[in-house]
C-alpha cells in the first residue's frame, strides 16, 4: 500500500448508511485512496480502519469547503427522503466547486433521475440536483444500479448494511404485486457489487456521464419464474393498472414509503429502471451476481417454509 499522504483522497457523503458503507469497504479494499466519510451524525458502529469520520453540518459552507481542501472526489450517498436530501448535496456541491473538488457523484444509487416521470422523490429531490451539477461544470458521473438484488432474500439480510425489505416479489410468502404485465425489463445489482464497480471507476482517466452497473436484466415475471422453481410452488400474483396503484397511493404525504413504493412501481413499469451496463463494460473481468445464483443461494432447500 502507497503512503496515504500520496493517495489521493476521496469524500463518500452519507458513508455510515448502506450504500455509502459498502461503496466505502469497497474503496478501502483496494488500498489505493484515502478514504474520508461525512456524517451528519455520530455512527452506531466505526467506521473502518484508516478512514477519517468528519461530523458535518451541510449549512455550514466554511466547514465545508475547508474539510474538502485537496479531496480529488466526493461521491454523495445521501439518502434522505424529503427535500434534506437536495438541500444538503447542493451545499456539498457548491463547496466542492469552492474547494477545487475534480468529481462529484450525486447521490442516484437505482435508475437515472433524468428518466423519471414517476417517482415525486426524484422530481424533487434528486433530479434538482442533478440540473445543478451539470450546471457547474465539474466532471461527475451518475451511478446506476437499478434494483438491489439483496431485497429478493427478505426477510434474510444478505447484506449487514441493508435493512431487509420485500420488493414487487416476496419470496417468503411466496406473493407478487406490481404494475404493468411483469414482462418490463428491469436491472437489478447487488449491493456488494455495486461498491466494487464504484471502487473501480475510481480508477478511471474519465467519468462517463452514466456509469452503468447490472447485475441482471430481468422482469416480475422472470423473478417470479425463478422464485416459483426454487420454493417449488406457484406465486400468487397480483397485476395492477398505474390507475389502480395510484387509487391506493397516500396523497396526503408525498414522501411517505407507501407513496414512494406507488410511484416506483409505476417506474419500473414505464422501463425506467433500464440502462446500459457502462461499468461492466469498463471492467469486463469483474464477476456480479446474476439474479438465478442468488435466489439459488437464498432460498435452496426452504421450498415450504416461511421465514
Amino acid at each position: 500500500m502507497a503512503d496515504s499522504n500520496e493517495m489521493k483522497k476521496v469524500v463518500v457523503a452519507g458513508g455510515t448508511g448502506s450504500v455509502g458503507r459498502n461503496i466505502v469497504d469497497a474503496i478501502v479494499a483496494t488500498g489505493k485512496y484515502a478514504v474520508i466519510v461525512f456524517s451528519r451524525q455520530q455512527p452506531s458502529n466505526p467506521v473502518p480502519k484508516g478512514v477519517t469520520l468528519i461530523i458535518v453540518d451541510y449549512n455550514d459552507h466554511y466547514q465545508l469547503h475547508q474539510t474538502l481542501k485537496n479531496v480529488h472526489t466526493v461521491i454523495s450517498c445521501i439518502g434522505d427522503l424529503d427535500e434534506s436530501c437536495r438541500d444538503a448535496q447542493i451545499a456539498l456541491l457548491h463547496a466542492c466547486l469552492k474547494a477545487g473538488v475534480k468529481r462529484f457523484a450525486p447521490s442516484e444509487w437505482a435508475g437515472s433521475s433524468e428518466r423519471n416521470i414517476s417517482i415525486e422523490l426524484y422530481t424533487k429531490v434528486k433530479k434538482p440536483v442533478v440540473d445543478a451539477v451539470k450546471c457547474s461544470g465539474i466532471e461527475y458521473t451518475l451511478f446506476l444500479n437499478g434494483l438491489f438484488m439483496d431485497y429478493f432474500a427478505s426477510p434474510q439480510q444478505s447484506n449487514p448494511y441493508l435493512e431487509p425489505m420485500p420488493f414487487g416479489v416476496d419470496m417468503n410468502k411466496c406473493t407478487a404485486r406490481f404494475v404493468g404485465t411483469g414482462d418490463e425489463p428491469f436491472n437489478v445489482t447487488l449491493l456488494e457489487d455495486v461498491g466494487k464497480f464504484v471502487a473501480a471507476a475510481l480508477d478511471l482517466e474519465h467519468w462517463e456521464l452514466h456509469s452503468g452497473i447490472v447485475g441482471s436484466r430481468t422482469s416480475w415475471n422472470e423473478v417470479i419464474r425463478l422464485g416459483e422453481k426454487v420454493r417449488e410452488q406457484k406465486f400468487e400474483v397480483e397485476r395492477l393498472t398505474v390507475d389502480e396503484i395510484l387509487a391506493t397511493r397516500n396523497q396526503e404525504s408525498a414522501n411517505s414509503m407507501e407513496a414512494f413504493y406507488a410511484d416506483a412501481m409505476i417506474h419500473f413499469a414505464q422501463g425506467e429502471m433500464e440502462y446500459e451496463a457502462t461499468l461492466n463494460e469498463h471492467f469486463p473481468a469483474m464477476q456480479v451476481t446474476k439474479i438465478d445464483e442468488f435466489i439459488e443461494k437464498w432460498w435452496k432447500n426452504k421450498q415450504k417454509q416461511v421465514l
